[in-house]
């Protein structure tokens, strides 16, 4: 079962440095392991439109954009790492420009978009480990090995040579993720009750 621990020591292995048993012990890699975990976790995230990680839900509104009738802003979804698109739930397969804006009122993100009952696809944060795809295992144990090559090794053609390897594990995760393409769309009744 994948554990935030077997991705660090997969990592690790990376590295070839010698396991952990827990983050919290008293010792340098995990000491870096928790600093550099969630970070590179969101960003590997954001590099791709990973399936298990793509969420398809209605905006909630916030007001009608009194400065572009007919635009409207809602809030920025709180796990979003990334918006993929907006739109329309009467023409769900077509896709809306929008922008990201932020409320110095409500001290808060927001979305614009040309549409009065707008939905979001977009990448979650993800922080429940067995949810993850194992190619996105793979792609993010090799990232954050990445990022700890210099740290704990100070070896920069290691670092080099584990880019590489990430950068060529993304591609073929990005390959076999595309393939799946399983969305979950909203039910049918969902379309036929806004219209």
């Amino acid at each position: 079962m994948v554990s935030k621990i077997s991705i660090c020591n997969l990592a690790l292995a990376q590295l070839g440095q010698s396991s952990i048993t827990s983050l919290t012990q008293e010792d340098e890699r995990a000491r870096k392991l928790n600093l550099f975990y969630e970070p590179v976790r969101d960003e590997v995230l954001r590099t791709h439109n990973w399936a298990f990680a793509t969420v398809q839900e209605p905006l909630t509104l916030v007001e009608e954009d009194e400065l572009r009738p007919g635009h409207f802003l809602y809030k920025y979804p709180t796990t979003a790492l990334f918006i993929q698109r907006i739109f329309d739930i009467r023409a769900p397969q077509q896709a809306l420009s929008f922008q990201e804006r932020y409320d110095a009122t409500s001290q808060e993100r927001l979305l614009e978009a040309a549409a009065s009952q707008a939905y979001a696809c977009y990448t979650r944060r993800m922080t429940d480990e067995t949810q993850f795809d194992p190619a996105f295992v793979k792609a993010f144990s090799l990232a954050l090995a990445c990022d700890l090559a210099i740290t704990l090794t100070g070896d920069m053609a290691l670092a080099a040579q584990l880019m590489s390897k990430y950068q060529l594990c993304l591609e073929e995760a990005r390959r076999s993720n595309m393939t799946e393409n399983f969305l979950t769309l909203p039910q049918q009744d969902t379309f036929s009750e806004a219209r």
